[in-house]
């Protein structure tokens, strides 16, 4: 789990069936979610694209970070370094 900016935040990432669970914890208890493919987040990390979701949660990759948005507020950025290893740990599970 990583803490976030914001006070209060955390974020992970958790196997769900063939896919991956990205999870906004807010006080210990689930925030928001999304359930994503693996290969959809891979091409968000090696491509142009800057956004990825729509809705409450959503991932803004700058040069370097990737800010986690929630509910239309920044509630903290990850490294994209950081992200990754997350990504490719549960994706080994």
């Amino acid at each position: 789990m990583i803490q976030l900016q914001a006070p209060a935040f955390t974020f992970n990432i958790f196997p769900h069936q063939e896919k991956l669970r990205l999870v906004v914890f807010t006080n210990d208890e689930e925030y928001v979610c999304r359930i994503e493919s693996k290969k959809k987040l891979h091409h968000f990390l090696e491509e142009y694209d800057t956004r990825l979701f729509k809705g409450r949660l959503q991932l803004i990759k700058n040069q370097d970070d990737i800010a986690i948005q929630v509910k239309g507020k920044i509630v903290g950025e990850l490294s994209i370094d950081v992200f990754t290893e997350l990504l490719n740990v549960q994706s080994t599970l």
